[in-house]
């Protein structure tokens, strides 16, 4: 059977950076790359004419920014952008891109983020079994994500955060010195973090298995705080310790 294709253009004034994204592009087997432009007029002309499934879109663009070609575009497609300035994640949503790539990008992140794209085709067209998803290599590593507080996008380092609690419709992710409440769920939430650093203990918790200060039978302790590990996350918990092999399976 073969996967769904995503035929996508990539928009960057930077010959490097429309290299490198044409260069993940050709890794990923379900990605069909169109046509790439190094300005905003010539891409708009482009989508004027004719229809693509996502767009790679930067911001800081000579003559049309991104954010002003999305702004004139009338049929948007999936819309990922990337961008070396964060400052402009929150505009980027309110016009509803699918997601917000800081440069520099690692093929891990891009391919987390073509993935959900993938995701969102499949079920528009109802060919979810059509998808295949491509998984990152093992030492593709990005250090950081964004998360939306208030009003700006903040940047948060993954080896900065201690553990993650649900509050209502917020998630409070908890760091050291900083507490950071933001609106989202614990899917979307897990999505964005290596699952290999961070696992859901509880229906209200998130931690992130390097700041396990100890393990107790029905607790851990993270950040001097005693959290609860819930009866259905337990065994999954556990497994995951010994799938590291940061616990002697003979101690369980």
């Amino acid at each position: 059977m073969h996967s769904l294709k995503i035929s996508c253009v990539v928009v960057d004034d930077e010959p490097l950076a429309i290299q490198k994204l044409e260069g993940y592009i050709a890794k990923v087997p379900f990605l069909e790359l169109k046509q790439s432009f190094d300005n905003g007029i010539s891409a708009l002309d482009y989508l004027k004419k004719n229809t693509v499934d996502l767009l790679f879109l930067d911001i800081q663009m000579d003559d049309l920014t991104g954010i002003q070609l999305l702004e004139i575009l009338k049929n948007k497609p999936y819309v990922i952008i990337t961008s070396a300035y964060g400052e402009y994640a929150l505009k980027g949503y309110e016009l509803e891109v699918s997601d917000y790539l800081v440069k520099p990008i690692s093929f891990e992140r891009f391919l987390h983020s073509v993935n959900r794209v993938a995701d969102k085709q499949a079920e528009h067209t109802g060919n979810s079994n059509e998808v295949t998803v491509i998984a990152a290599p093992d030492h593709a590593k990005h250090e950081f994500i964004f998360v939306k507080t208030e009003y700006r996008m903040q940047k948060v380092m993954f080896n900065d955060i201690h553990y993650i609690e649900g509050m209502k419709d917020y998630l409070r992710i908890v760091c050291p010195d900083l507490r950071i409440m933001t609106l989202t769920n614990f899917k979307n939430m897990l999505e964005m973090l290596p699952n290999e650093q961070f696992c859901r203990i509880h229906k209200s918790y998130i931690i992130n298995l390097s700041k396990i200060q100890s393990i107790e039978k029905s607790h851990v302790i993270v950040l001097n705080e005693r959290l609860p590990i819930g009866d259905s996350f337990r065994k999954a918990f556990f497994e995951l310790l010994q799938k590291l092999k940061l616990i002697n399976p003979k101690h369980m």
